[in-house]
């Protein structure tokens, strides 16, 4: 870990370090690509939405499906990846086994770890790797805009070792993309209303 802090050091311009918890919501880096990302990423819990993924795990091939939903009005969350939903509501958080209709108290994220998803990856855990990858960076980031699921989303490519990582967001704050060495996350639908069916199991 020294070594990749101190390669980081090199860059030009004031970076954040691990000590500056990088990950922490609302942490900008001071690269204007990469925080045009971040500021809408951080925006997701303020949104009413429902979209639909496809999730590509590059070892193995391993396909999967999501649907997450978001309820600012009521700050509730679901998160469906496979035969599994995670629900998210002010009484509590539950996991639900979609084919028994069993749901067990708090995340159990252990049960989509095959996916390469996490429970929150629509919900903070994409920015909390962005912000990694901002200190972790050997090059310059390239802003983008491209379009999927029929909106614009805003975008930065991040050069780091082994490879270059691509972020997009829609200006709701909702994930449009990931492209790392490990996973692809690709959004296919969006719209701007909950989905109550994903609330239940």
């Amino acid at each position: 870990m020294a070594l990749a802090v101190g390669a980081a050091g090199c860059m030009e311009g004031e970076r954040p370090s691990f000590e500056d918890s990088p990950t922490v919501e609302g942490t900008m880096t001071g690269d204007p690509a990469i925080d045009a990302v971040l500021t809408r990423l951080d925006a997701v819990s303020d949104s009413v939405f429902t979209a639909g993924y496809t999730a590509t795990l590059l070892f193995g091939g391993a396909v999967s499906s999501s649907t997450v939903s978001g309820d600012a009005a009521q700050t509730r969350q679901s998160v469906t990846i496979g035969n599994v939903r995670y629900i998210s509501e002010a009484t509590g958080r539950r996991t639900c086994a979609l084919d028994t209709l069993i749901c067990e108290p708090e995340i159990q994220a252990a049960a989509v770890s095959n996916t390469g998803l996490t429970p929150d990856f629509a919900f903070g855990d994409m920015a909390k790797r962005l912000r990694r990858d901002a200190v972790a960076r050997i090059g310059t980031a390239t802003a983008s805009n491209i379009e999927l699921a029929g909106r614009t989303s805003t975008c930065v490519d991040v050069p780091v070792s082994g490879g270059t990582k691509q972020y997009c967001v829609f200006d709701n704050g909702v994930i449009a993309r990931f492209a790392g060495a490990d996973l692809t996350v690709d959004a296919l639908t969006i719209t701007d209303v909950v989905d109550e069916t994903l609330f239940t199991p």
